[in-house]
Order: C-alpha cells, then sequence, then structure tokens
C-alpha cells in the first residue's frame, strides 16, 4: 500500500498551473502532458521519421513532473528562467525519493533524457512541447497580448528543424497568428 500512496505524488502536476488559460481558469502541467501525448500521437501517424513510439510517449507523461516541486515558469519570464534548471535538478532529487521505487530509476532517465535532448525521441518531444503551447492558445487571443513573432521564432524555432511536419505545423501556426492579429495586442 505504500507504494501506491507514493503515485499520489505524481498526481500532483495537476495542482502545477501554467500561463495558458482554459477557459476562466489556467491549465495544469497534467492538462499540457495530455495534450502533448495527443500531438505526439497525431505527428507520429504523419511523419516518416522512425521513432521509438512509447519512448516518445513516456518522455511527455514523465517530462514536467518536476514541476511539482519546481513549479511551472512560462517562457516569457526571462528572469524567473534563469535558475530553472538548478530549481529542476534539485526537484528531480526530491522527487525521485517520493515516488514508487517501480518508478524511480524509469523517471530520472526519462527527465535526464528529455533535458539532455540528444536522443532522436527527445528532441522530438521536445519539438511537440514547444508546439503545444502555440496550438492551446489558439483559442485564446488575449495570452498573446505582449508576444512578437520574433521572440516566438526565436525561442522556439530551432526545436522544429529535424521535423520538418511539425516545422510546417509552426509555419502555419505562426502565419496565422500574424493574419489574426495576435501580436498586435
Amino acid at each position: 500500500m505504500e507504494e501506491i500512496i507514493k503515485l499520489r505524488k505524481l498526481y500532483g502536476l495537476k495542482k502545477v498551473y501554467r500561463a495558458n488559460s482554459v477557459e476562466k481558469r489556467k491549465e495544469s502541467s497534467a492538462e499540457h502532458s495530455w495534450s502533448c501525448l495527443i500531438l505526439a500521437d497525431y505527428f507520429l501517424n504523419i511523419t516518416n521519421i522512425k521513432l521509438d513510439r512509447l519512448k516518445v510517449y513516456e518522455l511527455l507523461m514523465y517530462h514536467d513532473i518536476v514541476e511539482i516541486e519546481a513549479g511551472d515558469t512560462p517562457l516569457h519570464k526571462k528572469e524567473e528562467r534563469k535558475n530553472q534548471r538548478e530549481k529542476e535538478l534539485k526537484a528531480l532529487n526530491k522527487l525521485k525519493h517520493e515516488i514508487p521505487k517501480q518508478l524511480k530509476t524509469k523517471f530520472v532517465n526519462l527527465v535526464n533524457e528529455f533535458e539532455e535532448n540528444k536522443t532522436k525521441e527527445a528532441k522530438f518531444a521536445q519539438a511537440i512541447d514547444k508546439l503545444d503551447a502555440e496550438i492551446h492558445e489558439l483559442d485564446y487571443k488575449e495570452d498573446w497580448k505582449g508576444w512578437t513573432e520574433e521572440f516566438l521564432r526565436e525561442e522556439k524555432e530551432k526545436y522544429f528543424e529535424e521535423f520538418p511536419k511539425i516545422k510546417e505545423a509552426f509555419e502555419k501556426i505562426t502565419n496565422y497568428l500574424k493574419e489574426n492579429n495576435y501580436f498586435d495586442q
């Protein structure tokens, strides 16, 4: 029963809120992870790149778990993001002792693989993670206040280079944002 109770720690991701809107509230990191899984499934079905599907899904399932302890820091909060990696490493070290032992090694390995961004699967998962907010925020034009196309490209474009279908989607979304005055608020 002790290990089952430890699973509840991972459920804590439902309580971590992001800057993105969902109706009259903010999106949780758990909701973001779920939409990343849906987005990954879509792109895995239309891409010709050979990837380990299960690995991609696991990377996305676990990629933000450290936010249970470290919180989410929005992309546009540059000052807050300066020490983000240190905060996340501290959170990783704390969390690995608080989750079921059957998941400990897997959790640590997946978070490190995602952050190191060296494997094809990690790069794909990173690209999905970076694209998810743009798709989500198409429904919340007011959340784009203060954003520019230049900032969006500077922060995200590099993640899509190896994945033509994802890059194409990013370009279409960016054009849509420009044409519909999302950046002009």
